[in-house]
């Protein structure tokens, strides 16, 4: 043996049982790390490609620029590319058709098909004042190719151009009733000078890859002094490269950095913990190396090394488990869950994931091994000989005899007495609580943000073409006579002038049935649904543009409205003017209208395909049809995936808090065999020796209980408030469900961890405790 250091690999052949625990806990923090990162980083690369298809692949979009503003931001070297956009008859009120199909028309630079969006499908961009560029959608439906001649009509006069290709879904128009038709921006120009029609043309900039994007922008609405109004972002693609300033996407960032350290601090623990409970194990070894002229700092050279020992095995077994780990997760995403999960990389590798795995590894276990590196170097080579390792300092007699029994007594002690490991088990107790009561709000969060999952989500509807109420009832009750149709529901609605909170503006009246005021009570966070269902009152809908409250009044032209309810979430999509609900009796005494707007239908379960055409022919082009049936169902298997991640992720929590309980109160009983031999030697039965176990594994599980609930209910307010309250308005609750389970898995370690260890001593016989080394 050339240096003390040769001791290393000899102990962890010697040692191979009792450093498995050890090695596992490395390898469940290196495995989580890896996963963690490695699944984020997949996340970002599907979400990137999901938004520029669906967003564009744009960073900023200027609001009726002039010439000049458009010629000095485009000529920047730091702009990649850009595209002018704008568009007739998009809201389709008037008549520009196609081969008699309601036709919409745009205007837009090259780039719009090939570097904000990437959506040319077939042929070339309509170079020439006589090309255009057609929909998908409209080769489809009027069996056209490139080529082909069509006439635009339109109410100025009909107009000849020549097909160059085909594409733009996304760009020109998503109905999927409509053709969309695209012209370059000199042809378009044209077109709109001749019908008359005033240009709001917009600017779509892409910056290059290697900015900041951030800094930019601020430059940029410094410079030509431009606000909100003239300049939007995209959200959605700065948030995933980091540059977003959306509160919301922020707030949501700094969520992420919370549960990061989290599960970092959980693998601290958990490390710590098992060494200081290996060192503890092994005082007397590390005295006796003192004896023989071992120093302090070789000592601890020799803990900080052996825990890097392990990492040799336990780091790379750990990476390459969280690479296949984030392989079977990406399959399960990608062939279970929802559409939207298609372009997920299916065996990809991410170097961010191997390298944060490596990393925080062999950070984690450095760290972990500073503490119980001192306190080996501690241990006095005098203590060694005599035998003499107990806890160190006077100790009084805690607790009166008379109170408790003496096996009870002990088993306190034996917790409380080490500081430090007290300060460990407790603590991982507690990050384990504070993990499971964070990541739950993950699944509260899932349920808010998929609508679909709402018990009033339609799987088909119709619409009229000008939001007017015009859907007869009579063609609701022809619906639901249907055999595969399980419930007709609709919606009155009707924009109307009002006073509310001192301000003039507009209000969205929307009608509700008994079925969905019975749906919203679950949604209500003041107030009461009863009355205003019978016809007196109304409810509102949170969100950031609507304060309206209990009690407030609206006025309107002919009566005034009181709010009697307000609820966190609706069908509707939020917009600047509040959304107010009332029965359909209030809505027809107020409008003097009797038809719906809006009527949804809900499929059985054994609907098809063919039913769902049925309900198409049946609107016989007088209503737009909306298809959602695979959307929803697409939606749902999102829904379970995203649960069975988070509770997988919370199960993986609860099975590392009770393996390191376990294999903390073990360490801790071998610790202790030779104290636990005298006892027996003295008398102490097995029974006292078991209870004493327990004992002691009881008051770590109620101190970390007591820590744990202390700072993860404010935690979990907070995210709660972060992800939920701030978006949808819903008021933050005690989770009771999640802390009695917690108690319930805590109750159940506490009673499994002293077995394996009591087991183990009180087999052993009294001599060979006492002798133990």
């Amino acid at each position: 043996m050339k240096s003390y250091l040769s001791l290393i690999p000899i102990s962890a052949k010697v040692r191979k049982r009792q450093n498995r625990m050890t090695l596992l806990c490395i390898i469940i923090s290196v495995l989580l790390v890896t996963m963690i990162f490695s699944m984020a980083d997949m996340a970002i690369r599907m979400e990137k490609m999901r938004v520029i298809e669906e967003h564009g692949n744009w960073h900023i979009m200027l609001k009726e620029p002039s010439e000049q503003l458009t010629e000095q931001i485009t000529q920047r070297t730091d702009v990649a590319a850009f595209s002018r956009y704008d568009g007739l008859n998009f809201d389709l009120s008037e008549d520009y058709t196609i081969h008699e199909k309601s036709c919409v028309v745009v205007g837009a630079d090259e780039a719009i098909l090939t570097k904000i969006y990437n959506n040319l499908t077939e042929g070339h961009y309509p170079e020439k004042s006589d090309e255009i560029l057609l929909s998908n959608r409209a080769k489809e439906q009027l069996s056209l190719n490139i080529g082909d001649a069509v006439t635009l009509c339109t109410p100025a006069g009909d107009f000849n151009y020549t097909i160059s290709g085909f594409g733009g879904d996304v760009t020109i128009s998503t109905n999927a009733d409509v053709v969309g038709a695209l012209l370059n921006w000199d042809a378009f120009q044209s077109l709109a000078r001749a019908e008359g029609s005033k240009l709001q043309p917009v600017c779509f900039v892409r910056f290059d890859e290697n900015v900041n994007v951030r800094k930019v922008i601020a430059e940029l609405r410094q410079t030509y002094g431009l606000s909100d109004d003239t300049l939007s972002e995209n959200t959605a693609l700065m948030g995933l490269t980091g540059f977003s300033s959306d509160s919301y996407v922020m707030g949501m960032y700094l969520v992420a950095a919370i549960l990061f350290v989290l599960v970092l601090a959980a693998g601290v623990f958990m490390i710590a913990g098992s060494l200081n409970s290996r060192t503890a194990e092994r005082t007397q070894f590390f005295g006796m190396l003192r004896c023989i002229g071992a120093s302090r700092v070789q000592i601890m050279h020799i803990v900080r090394l052996e825990a890097l020992y392990w990492c040799k095995t336990a780091v790379p077994i750990g990476v390459g488990i969280g690479i296949v780990g984030t392989w079977i997760l990406c399959g399960l995403l990608r062939f279970c869950a929802g559409s939207e999960f298609v372009q997920i990389p299916l065996f990809g590798i991410s170097l961010v994931g191997i390298f944060s795995g490596v990393v925080v590894g062999v950070l984690t276990v450095l760290l972990s091994s500073i503490s119980p590196a001192r306190r080996a170097a501690g241990v006095s080579p005098v203590a060694a000989v005599t035998g003499n390792l107990s806890e160190t300092g006077k100790i009084s007699r805690p607790i009166k005899r008379s109170f408790l029994k003496i096996e009870t007594t002990l088993g306190i002690h034996h917790a409380i007495s080490s500081p430090k490991n007290l300060f460990l088990m407790t603590g991982s107790f507690a990050l384990s609580i504070i993990m499971i009561l964070s990541f739950s709000v993950l699944v509260q969060w899932v349920q808010m943000a998929l609508n679909p999952l709402k018990p009033w989500a339609p799987d088909v509807f119709y619409s009229s073409p000008d939001n007017l109420c015009e859907i007869e009832k009579s063609f609701a009750a022809e619906g639901e006579s249907l055999p595969y149709v399980k419930r007709v529901f609709g919606r009155m609605y009707q924009s109307l002038p009002a006073e509310y909170e001192g301000k003039s503006g507009q209000i969205d009246l929307i009608s509700y049935e008994n079925q969905q005021f019975q749906w919203a009570e679950e949604d209500l966070v003041a107030g009461n649904i009863e009355a205003v269902s019978e016809g007196s009152g109304i409810l509102t809908v949170f969100d950031k543009s609507n304060s309206l409250q209990v009690g407030d009044t609206i006025q309107l032209e002919q009566t005034e409205l009181t709010v009697a309810g307000v609820l966190k979430d609706s069908p509707f999509d939020t917009s600047d003017q509040p959304t107010v609900i009332c029965s359909e009796k209030t809505f027809e005494e107020i409008t003097g209208e009797d038809a719906y707007a809006i009527l949804d239908v809900q499929l059985s379960k054994d609907a098809t395909a063919q039913d769902v055409k049925e309900l198409y022919t049946l609107a016989d082009g007088k209503y737009h049809f909306y298809d959602r049936l695979e959307q929803n169902k697409d939606t749902q298997n999102t829904y379970y995936m995203f649960c069975l991640f988070v509770y997988g992720f919370l199960a993986v929590i609860t099975l590392i808090t009770i393996i390191h309980t376990v294999n903390s109160i073990s360490m801790s009983v071998s610790a202790r065999t030779k104290q636990y031999g005298a006892m027996r030697a003295v008398g102490m039965d097995s029974l006292q020796i078991k209870k004493m176990i327990t004992t002691e594994a009881a008051t770590y599980t109620a101190l970390g209980l007591f820590a744990g609930c202390g700072l993860g209910l404010p935690l979990h307010y907070f995210l709660y408030s972060q992800m939920i309250t701030n978006y949808w308005g819903t008021a933050w609750q005690v989770p009771f469900a999640s802390i009695g389970g917690i108690l319930i898995l805590l109750v159940f370690t506490a009673l499994l961890a002293p077995l394996a260890p009591a087991k183990r001593i009180c087999n052993m016989a009294v001599s060979e405790t006492i002798n133990e080394l």
